[in-house]
């Protein structure tokens, strides 16, 4: 099946409504033209009744720049902070940034950057410089800082302490720095995330009641709105849809006062996995489209798999290579120099790291998908320019774009097989609006798994480190006048007793249980199992999850020492991996022609655990192990796997698969079968790690009980 889509058009902004807002139009530079929801999200950020916004323009129409305006118009702007999903678009962001300020009369040097390995670069070079000052450095010495939530989270909850300072010596600086805060991207964060963001904002909006605060996705999730209302925000939120609007137009060119934001091009849908579509026709479709419109060809191929990713390029490479064309590989455990080059390669096979806001020049796409946020984002990187700079520097112009769908086989027949009654939401051949193509991929696609029971199970814990602090006595006269409105405000968030969640952390610190509180408490979760990994063959080093790389590679186990000594031989800082968050070490040797099955082994005392201890979040006893064929090195690894306590959940006799078709979780969801040597014989079942056992804790608590003790499973 196949369809034509439409190109899609943005309204542009009304010239006389742009002259009336006079700051905006004194600094606007002369022949830009601002699309009309760039505007209203200028409107709303300098509004006084309003406190948040969300902007859901569609990929590529220019949402981080309406987020800039304000600071771009107003000379006496006291600070943005603008937080992405990663690292990697921040740079991207940063780049862009640069090279906008100017055009706006402001001074690049306006815009700094603050994520990990930026802090470990300035202390490195100042000595007595600690990661505490470098961090209010950056803030204080630049209008626009891009960092990440993570390290939004980490000021929040009073992480970047020093001795001899007040615990709020960096939170207490932030509302004094900023007067907006930008979330873009935002929507690929989940519940516990959401959480851990929104109890930072409450905090901060109680020292800055004036702050804004601007949220930006194409894709938007109900979930932030609903928490924030919740929360008390109510009226006080804007939300701009410039598609219910009426600001889009899809179709031919409307005239003027419109601009292209999105080409046409042809979409074609297919009911396999990517290997096994390259295998049937694949690599011939491929490897004929660029033939025909080179040099005016340039394409993407994401999948879901890392391993895909790796064997895929394995495969392309020497194909293309023979017609002058490269390829390269962009996934989490390729290193930043070789991702780096993927966007300037003819053929760029990447997985989810492609997928939010790092923009790349394509006219062709094949892409995997398995949830509809998945598919509309992956999509969205198609159509959003007309031209490429190739290797030689010559713009080179496209002349058609298309893309291969690849979809689960029920997604498929979801689409294109007539129901009762009424006739298939896709016909071969058809001509669609991108507005009916996402309704139509949003009806065949499961509704996302629903963790609601998350904020009031876990994520409770989050606000509740942030009133004992201020409720510790250093801060307790400061903050005196702000802490019970934040405790009510906290308790509403999260649909919990705060003095409950406090009192509760307390109790499970003395049983034995406070990795169970750090775990809720950590905004991406613990990652009890990364790995930093030597990648000689790109010269690079990365961190990546121990199972994948048991299954999928050969690999040379290294000390912490071993690893750093050769982090340093490769010209790099050996200090991340000074500090101990990686646990395990390898060399990367190659990738196995086949995965290998990867299994938990876990200590004989899980055979005796009664109900109460099953299908609900605990804290491991030592002596975990893991099993998996092809390495020589697993009974040294596992005497350091041992020696550790995880967080975990164990759903006993059900397979991953059974487990993860009963709960309804997605595809994501890391799942590991697992197996105990006992007396009476071996039992099996299914393990969770990490952040994943505290959400399948909350999918499961918030299940029908059976009668009794029954579990939520059966």
């Amino acid at each position: 099946m196949h369809l034509h889509t439409l190109p899609v058009y943005s309204r542009l902004a009304d010239p006389a409504a742009v002259a009336a807002e006079a700051d905006l139009a004194a600094r606007l530079p002369g022949g830009w033209h601002l699309s009309q929801h760039q505007l209203v999200t200028y409107q709303a950020l300098r509004d006084g009744n309003i406190d948040v916004v969300f902007n859901t323009a569609m990929t590529g129409d220019g949402k981080s720049l309406a987020g800039l305006l304000p600071l771009l118009t107003d000379s006496g702007h006291n600070g943005t902070l603008a937080l992405f999903p990663t690292n990697e678009l921040i740079q991207d962001q940063f780049r862009s940034a640069r090279l906008t300020l100017p055009t706006w009369e402001r001074a690049e040097a306006w815009a700094g950057m603050l994520y990990g390995a930026r802090l470990d670069a300035l202390t490195a070079e100042v000595d007595a410089l600690k990661r505490p000052d470098a961090l209010t450095r950056v803030l204080k010495d630049h209008r626009l800082t891009l960092s990440n939530p993570d390290i939004f989270h980490a000021i929040m909850q009073f992480h970047y302490q020093q001795p001899g300072r007040s615990p709020d010596h960096v939170t207490g600086q932030l509302p004094l720095l900023l007067e907006q805060l930008t979330f873009d991207e935002f929507h690929i964060f989940e519940t516990p995330q959401v959480i851990a963001a929104l109890t930072g904002l409450l905090f901060l909006r109680t020292q800055q009641p004036g702050l804004k605060t601007l949220f930006l996705s194409a894709t938007p999730e109900t979930e932030v709105l609903k928490l924030l209302e919740r929360a008390g925000f109510g009226k006080r939120i804007r939300l701009i849809d410039p598609q219910r609007e009426g600001w889009y137009h899809h179709g031919a060119a409307p005239g003027a006062g419109w601009r292209p934001i999105l080409q046409a091009g042809t979409l074609h849908f297919a009911a396999q996995n990517a290997e096994t579509w390259i295998n049937a026709d694949g690599e011939r479709i491929v490897l004929d489209w660029f033939c025909r419109h080179r040099p005016a060809a340039k394409g993407a191929l994401i999948v879901n798999s890392v391993a895909t990713a790796l064997r895929l390029t394995e495969r392309l490479r020497p194909l293309f290579a023979r017609e002058g064309l490269s390829v390269e590989c962009n996934t989490g455990i390729t290193g930043y120099r070789t991702r780096q080059a993927s966007y300037q390669a003819d053929l760029l096979i990447g997985t989810s790291t492609v997928d939010v806001g790092v923009d790349f020049r394509i006219n062709f796409l094949v892409f995997e998908a398995l949830n509809a946020g998945e598919f509309l984002q992956r999509l969205g990187r198609l159509g959003r320019h007309t031209s490429f700079i190739d290797r030689d520097g010559a713009e080179r112009q496209f002349e058609v774009f298309a893309a291969y769908a690849l979809v689960p086989l029920f997604v498929y027949e979801r689409l294109s097989v007539p129901g009762a009654g009424a006739g298939a939401p896709l016909r071969d051949g058809d001509t669609c609006s991108r507005m009916d193509l996402a309704r139509a991929i949003q009806a065949a696609f499961p509704p996302p798994a629903s963790f609601s029971a998350y904020a009031r199970r876990w994520g409770r814990f989050v606000p509740a480190r942030v009133i004992q602090c201020l409720s510790s006595k250093p801060l307790k006269t400061t903050y005196a006048s702000v802490t019970p409105d934040l405790l009510r405000q906290y308790g509403r968030l999260t649909q919990s007793r705060i003095g409950d969640a406090l009192r509760e952390a307390q109790a499970r610190q003395k049983q034995g249980e406070g990795p169970l509180i750090a775990e809720a408490r950590a905004f991406r979760g613990g990652s009890p199992f990364d790995c930093g990994v030597i990648k000689e063959d790109e010269g690079d080093v990365v961190t990546y999850d121990l199972f994948w790389l048991l299954a999928n590679g050969h690999l040379e186990l290294l000390s912490q020492n071993e690893f750093c000594a050769a982090v340093r031989r490769l010209g790099k800082p050996d200090a991340p991996y000074q500090r101990g968050w990686q646990h395990f070490f390898f060399r990367w040797r190659a990738l196995r022609a086949q995965p290998e099955r990867v299994q938990v082994l876990l200590p004989l005392e899980v055979a005796g655990w009664g109900p109460e201890r099953q299908q609900v979040a605990v804290v491991l006893p030592k002596g975990t192990r893991v099993d998996c064929n092809g390495h020589d090195f697993l009974n040294q690894l596992n005497r350091e796997i041992s020696r550790r306590q995880y967080v975990a959940l164990i759903v006993p006799g059900k397979d991953p698969l059974q487990v993860r078709r009963e709960a309804y979780l997605p595809p994501g969801m890391r799942l590991w079968p697992y197996r105990v040597d006992s007396e009476g014989g071996e039992l099996r079942g299914t393990v969770a790690f990490g952040r994943e056992a505290l959400l399948l804790d909350s999918r499961l608590d918030n299940r029908p009980r059976g009668d009794g003790e029954a579990p939520f499973i059966c």
